[in-house]
């Protein structure tokens, strides 16, 4: 597990507003929505994984991914592999649609657009 020394926060924003969208690969079907709370990443108009960090009241925070492990094509599969490299350091905890759905509204992160469900195009357009 990858840790990451910052300063612990006392408050989350309540809501996640969108800071920059950062293409993953070359043709910018996989990116990265960065946000206030939590990163998601997206393959295509699909939120196939999130990123978040777990405080635990010290300076040393864990990061932890947590993705969808159903994949809806190649290409998705393929996005997700890169994924897996991309943050090989950190936990990456794998969900079938169900248990990520449940999991993403636990850690309070709308993975609702694209093949997921619901029209929440809103931070696609950052």
């Amino acid at each position: 597990m990858k840790t990451i020394y910052k300063e612990p926060k006392t408050t989350k924003p309540q809501a996640n507003e969108v800071l920059a969208v950062k293409p993953l690969n070359t043709t910018g079907t996989l990116r990265r929505v960065e946000g206030t709370r939590y990163d998601l990443i997206v393959s295509y108009n699909t939120p196939i994984a999130y990123v978040v960090d777990v405080e635990n009241g010290s300076f040393i925070n864990e990061t932890k991914i947590i993705m969808c492990g159903e994949f809806y094509s190649h290409t998705t599969a393929k996005h997700k592999s890169l994924i897996r490299d991309l943050y090989a350091g950190c936990s990456i905890g794998e969900f079938t649609l169900g248990g990520f759905y449940k999991r993403s509204e636990i850690d309070g992160v709308d993975v609702r657009g694209g093949w997921n469900g619901g029209t929440n195009i809103n931070w696609l357009h950052a």
